[in-house]
């Protein structure tokens, strides 16, 4: 007896662990054929979101390490617990190079803030890497997604294909990492199409292939007969699949080709980028057109605004953008508004200017009077570059609108700020505006047009035919009649703010006319959309000279834009020329004929006041800078991420360890005596079927208990037949003994495995389930 039980102690300990088999090597080379291309896939989808050499380093390290490491891991005999801490050891060791490489020293040892940014971005990457413009290059740790997909997916997908008992399984893992990184990229950009049907390709074939290691390894155990018939059919059901694969490929892509041919897909496709809200809302800031005037009062008309160098001649430096309008105020647009604003977005290193013509120049600029959150570009922005200690910070606040061009700070720009921006200088010097016809760009709506503008309109076009001589003429009219008094000097002619409907109604009604940049701006752009031009106002400044200047609060003016067919968006000036002001015309002429009597004039009305006053733009403070805060705050937000992560992956184990719990407490109370007892034996089955020992199929209590292999279980076992059999009922205090020695077995069991075989038997759901040697108790008492 004590013999068998030895035997089958040690058998059981054998069969706790059973060894890593290595595959044929025809295994191991389709396996990571298979997953080297399939990832080589995946990498191409990827790439348009990245389009810099560091993404290609990255792919061609990151997907080649993660399949030699699981084969190496095979050929080592190394468990699967061995190949994940050897992934997460290689992935911190090339992390930072790859990933991170503007942290790393001489392009290959990792700094700390490097280690601290890799760990973040994690967790926090994905979330940065659909709220900025693509493509992102090797900004900050915004590569490290890439590391993760790369270099994880590889080893995930070579372990499920070299080391479980369905390796076809592992075609779902590209597959799902191509779904995503489609899901990640840009709405504008074409769904990669052929990159989608190259992986199909791979996936089918590695099932065929698949399919024929499986009839090779029957006919080597003997499962499947090996004469020459079988070859050949063999080799008929290889060819098979792969004709079907093939019909099936082509009949999917016709159908799909045909779709497209009867219904054209949309532009823009919604990804996880179009879900997301914008970082940034101008809808939230009042209008800087609005606080125009706060440039010319007293302190701030002669005092520093911008100092530039290396402006090229005839360059304009913008500051905002408004194309919305909704009656009261001209407004920087967002893709709240109208899609046609665009939205505001991050720019990771610099913005794609391919296909645009124009001169590439570089302008350093110092802000001294912040308007807002505004930042002024030239041209067509490409790139820009912050100074200071604290330029990555700044960098991580920048935004612009690839729409309209305009660029802030999120939180303000600080007085004194400085950079550099790289741009591209428009060279074509548009014709006149009488030979303009209107483009096709979309704008957002006006909201309404005044009646008297409308009217003065149609009274100085009526000579002119066509939507271009139309506008010159309005513009003409405009400079013609138009005077500038900013209404803020003792020497100036009142002149209300605002450029609300009733204030451009008053402009083109009053004589003489009276306003500056705000209101003949707004009316030019209204008056543009009067003559069928998408127009847009533009706050900026525009100096007569080049090289490096010093432009004050008084150089502050503002221009529109005209979309026009075959040339784009093109600046119009509107301003009428500086001079003397006449004086104010009487509404009516005043009769002379005879005395009048003395009589008192009317009252009249006071003009309305604009509903809404300039408002005071503050520079924005910049953000505090409280290193070790941040710190702080993001070592709790990593641990927290960590700590979440941690408690999903172990919420099942914790679940199946209270059910056990759970029914080992309903056992140990529940029922007459005798079924406490047989609830005891069955604990002690369960316990060992949890520890991996096979019990046989159909054996009684005292065989079980051989298997078992415990002296107290055979006790358990005799206490068991005499309770199940016997006529009489086993008095209580037996049941307390039963269970006492219930728990001795348990304990035996765990003492002689290890600590990860404890852990093992914990989590196991054998038990859970129907097994081999396990009786349906009578009544229930399973429970």
């Amino acid at each position: 007896m004590v013999s068998r039980a030895a035997a089958a102690a040690a058998a059981r300990r054998r069969r706790r662990r059973p060894p890593v088999t290595r595959p044929r090597a025809a295994v191991l080379v389709s396996a990571g054929v298979f997953t080297l291309l399939s990832w080589a896939a995946v990498a191409a989808a990827l790439w348009p979101i990245y389009q810099h050499p560091s993404f290609l380093l990255l792919a061609g390290v990151a997907v080649p390490l993660g399949v030699l490491l699981v084969v190496g891991g095979l050929l080592a005999k190394w468990r699967g617990e061995g190949v994940l801490l050897a992934a997460v050891a290689l992935f911190i060791i090339v992390g930072v190079p790859l990933a991170v490489p503007g942290r790393a020293l001489y392009g290959v040892l990792p700094e700390p803030q490097g280690l601290l940014e890799l760990v973040s971005g994690v967790v926090l990457g994905w979330r940065q890497l659909v709220t900025i413009e693509l493509p992102v290059a090797d900004y900050q740790a915004l590569l490290v997604p890439a590391l993760v997909l790369l270099l994880a997916g590889p080893v995930l997908t070579a372990s499920i294909a070299l080391r479980t008992r369905r390796p076809a399984l592992a075609a779902l893992v590209p597959l799902l990492a191509f779904a995503l990184a489609v899901a990640l990229g840009s709405e504008r950009v074409p769904l990669p199409a052929g990159t989608a049907v190259a992986l199909a390709v791979v996936l089918l074939l590695w099932l065929v292939v698949q399919g024929r290691h499986r009839r090779t390894d029957a006919v080597r155990s003997g499962a499947a007969p090996s004469s020459t018939t079988a070859v050949t059919g063999g080799r008929a059901a290889v060819a098979r699949p792969v004709v079907g694969a093939l019909i099936l490929l082509l009949l999917s892509g016709g159908i799909g080709a045909a779709a497209v041919a009867i219904a054209p897909p949309e532009q823009q496709r919604t990804v996880l980028r179009s879900l997301t809200e914008p970082p940034f809302d101008p809808r939230a800031l009042p209008s800087p057109l609005a606080a125009y005037r706060t440039a010319f009062l007293p302190g701030a008309v002669e005092a520093p605004a911008v100092r530039v160098s290396g402006l090229p001649s005839g360059a304009r430096l913008r500051v905002a953008t408004l194309d919305s309008y909704d009656g009261v105020v001209f407004a920087v647009g967002s893709e709240q508004v109208d899609a046609a604003s665009g939205r505001f977005e991050r720019i990771p290193t610099r913005r794609d200017v391919t296909g645009i013509e124009g001169d590439p120049i570089e302008v350093d600029l110092v802000i001294e009077q912040p308007i807002g959150p505004w930042l002024p570009t030239i041209g067509e922005f490409a790139a820009i570059r912050f100074d200071g200690d604290d330029a990555a910070d700044v960098r991580d606040r920048f935004v612009v609108n690839d729409v309209t061009g305009t660029a802030a700070l999120i939180g303000g720009v600080d007085a004194g700020r400085a950079y550099r921006l790289t741009a591209l200088q428009p060279v074509l010097t548009p014709p006149e505006l009488d030979e303009l016809a209107p483009g096709a760009a979309a704008v957002p709506a006006i909201a309404a047009v005044p009646d008297e503008l409308r009217t003065w309109f149609q009274a100085v076009t009526v000579e002119a035919e066509g939507p271009g001589p139309r506008l010159a003429a309005a513009i003409a009219a405009l400079q013609e009649q138009g005077y500038i008094s900013h209404g803020v000097g003792e020497d100036e002619p009142p002149s209300r703010s605002g450029h609300s409907l009733d204030r451009l109604a008053e402009l083109v009604t009053a004589r003489p006319m009276l306003g500056d940049a705000e209101q003949y701006a707004a009316a030019a752009a209204l008056l543009a959309r009067e003559a069928g031009f998408p127009s847009r106002v533009v706050l900026g400044y525009a100096p007569a000279g080049s090289g490096d200047l010093v432009l004050r609060g008084a150089d502050l003016t503002a221009w529109i834009e005209i979309d026009a067919a075959g040339l784009g968006w093109i600046p119009v000036d509107v301003m009428p020329p500086e001079r003397e002001i006449p004086p104010a015309e009487p509404d009516e002429p005043i009769p002379v004929t005879r005395p009048q009597n003395a009589v008192q004039p009317p009252v009249e009305d006071p003009p309305v006041r604009d509903d809404q006053a300039p408002p005071e733009i503050e520079p924005g403070d910049a953000p505090v800078d409280d290193s070790l805060l941040a710190l702080v705050l993001l070592i709790l937000t990593i641990t927290a991420a960590v700590l979440l992560a941690l408690g999903l992956i172990a919420a099942p184990f914790i679940g199946i360890v209270a059910a056990k719990a759970r029914r080992r407490r309903r056992r140990r109370r529940k029922g007459d005596a005798v079924r406490r007892i047989l609830a005891g034996w069955r604990e002690v089955t369960d316990a060992a079927v949890d520890r991996g020992i096979p019990l046989p199929a159909g054996g009684t209590r005292r065989e079980l208990a051989l298997a078992i292999g415990r002296p107290q279980a055979a006790v358990l076992a005799r206490v068991a037949d005499r309770a199940d059999y016997a006529p009489e009922a086993p008095p209580l205090e037996e049941v307390d003994r039963v269970w006492q020695a219930v728990d001795a077995v348990r304990a035996s069991l765990a003492v002689d495995g290890t600590r990860r075989e404890r852990w093992r038997a914990a989590v196991s759901t054998r038990s859970l389930r129907r097994y081999p040697g396990r009786a349906r108790p009578r009544g229930g008492a399973s429970r």
